[in-house]
């Protein structure tokens, strides 16, 4: 399996990013996706794969 690189973001790109983290946790609407509290079902690596490199 080839690993992907990412290309650098533009400028445009980190300033949304970091308005985005100066946003206050009250001000982001999360009405779409409700946040998850209750994690007593979780399972760690339930979707990943180890890659050998």
């Amino acid at each position: 399996m080839k690993k992907a690189t990412s290309q650098a973001l533009t400028r445009r790109q980190k300033a949304d990013i970091e308005a985005l983290a100066a946003l206050p946790d009250e001000d982001i609407d999360t009405s779409d996706i409700p946040e998850v509290l209750d994690w007593s079902g979780a399972r760690r690596g339930m979707f990943s794969k180890l890659v050998k490199g």
